[in-house]
């Protein structure tokens, strides 16, 4: 039997919040979402088979960081191209915000994996994500600190609290819900590694413990828990495509276990979610080793293939580099580089992304069209 898993309380305010229980909520898994789970727990094992498919698996990671940083802002309305998200990642700087709050996720996952390589995710590791997230953009003066006034959702932007379909806990109440939550993700539990994943995100979620940025912190602890936890071992999957397709099914189903106690329909998404996202891993590695065999191909008939080929394999890494990059990777003359660049841009290979005669940097094309699904 289903229960609602928080109690209502009045704030000083005057508010009715929503505070939820302390984990582990009680609720058994039907059959059918228990098969789901043992179905996406496969798959992530496949995912982790694909990584060993590719003669350098950072290029697999580099993509999931990307589509993960691009889909996960899109969900809260901030829209970069891909294109804007390269230049970013090359030169630091944009005439646009919302490309510096994309590239800000990156970073923050990217940060977020070194992290928990030497420490458990804590309450200072997730100040420390949302510094990383907010750093030098919108709301970077409460980067890094809880909120210190009440929030709530609506159905809409700029919605009265009055109108609100919920009201999170009062400010006063946050450092302790997030105390309860560490401990939670930090313990042996009975539930599956996969279903602790998706409590654990309706649990920060609910406590909505920032005055921006909650969506996008929350979304970043379900890869690092999943890392964590041994599913993955790096940032392979990019589960934010998957909610940013389906945000009303998500922004529902979280409310329906605050109203209702509905865990399993929200973990089936959620894990169902997870299922999509390695299928496209698992496709995407597909398409690179294809990709990479079709441009080998091309050159073959290129006065020097030699060196061609070195630096193909060099973007086959890394699609944005340097030449002095792929000199030391593929232990190549600059002046080889130089040759080989040249010959890439004129069979639009490869281009050269600051538009600069000194300083220059090369994207390749192809690989690019791929990671953004262009």
């Amino acid at each position: 039997m289903s229960t609602v898993p928080g109690t209502y309380k009045l704030s000083l305010e005057g508010y009715r919040t929503f505070v939820p229980c302390p984990l582990p909520p009680q609720f058994s898994l039907t059959a059918e979402v228990y098969r789901q789970v043992e179905e996406a727990i496969y798959l992530l094992g496949q995912v982790e088979a694909s990584r060993t498919l590719l003669p350098n698996a950072d290029l697999l990671i580099y993509s999931s960081l990307q589509r993960e940083a691009l889909a996960s802002s899109t969900i809260e309305g901030t829209i970069a191209s891909p294109d804007e998200l390269v230049l970013f990642q090359v030169s630091r700087s944009s005439e646009r915000e919302a490309v510096r709050e994309v590239a800000n996720y990156g970073d923050a996952l990217a940060w977020g994996v070194q992290e928990i390589s030497t420490r458990p995710i804590t309450t200072n590791l997730i100040l420390g994500l949302h510094g990383k997230l907010m750093d030098r953009v919108r709301g970077s003066h409460t980067a890094g600190r809880f909120r210190d006034r009440q929030n709530h959702i609506g159905t809409r932007s700029r919605q009265g609290i009055e109108e609100a379909i919920f009201i999170p806990p009062a400010p006063q109440d946050v450092r302790e819900l997030i105390a309860e939550l560490e401990i939670y993700i930090n313990s042996q539990n009975e539930e599956s590694k996969l279903v602790q994943c998706a409590i654990a995100h309706y649990q920060f979620e609910t406590i909505h413990p920032f005055g921006d940025g909650n969506g996008r912190v929350g979304r970043l602890l379900i890869v690092l828990q999943m890392i964590q936890l041994g599913l993955l071992s790096a940032p392979l999957i990019y589960p934010s495509v998957y909610f940013e397709r389906t945000r009303d099914d998500y922004y529902r189903l979280l409310q329906d276990v605050r109203e209702s106690g509905a865990w399993n329909d929200w973990i089936g998404y959620f894990v169902q979610g997870v299922k999509e996202q390695c299928k496209e891993t698992i496709d995407f590695t597909q398409t690179i080793l294809k990709l990479k065999t079709r441009l080998h191909r091309e050159i073959q008939n290129v006065r020097r293939r030699h060196s061609l080929n070195t630096v193909l394999d060099v973007f086959f890494a890394s699609p944005i580099l340097t030449p002095k990059n792929i000199s030391e990777s593929g232990n190549l003359s600059l002046g080889a580089v130089r040759s080989a660049l040249s010959d890439l841009e004129e069979l639009e290979i490869v281009y050269e992304v600051t538009g600069k005669k000194k300083g220059r940097v090369y994207a390749c094309t192809p690989l690019l069209d791929v990671i953004f699904d262009r």
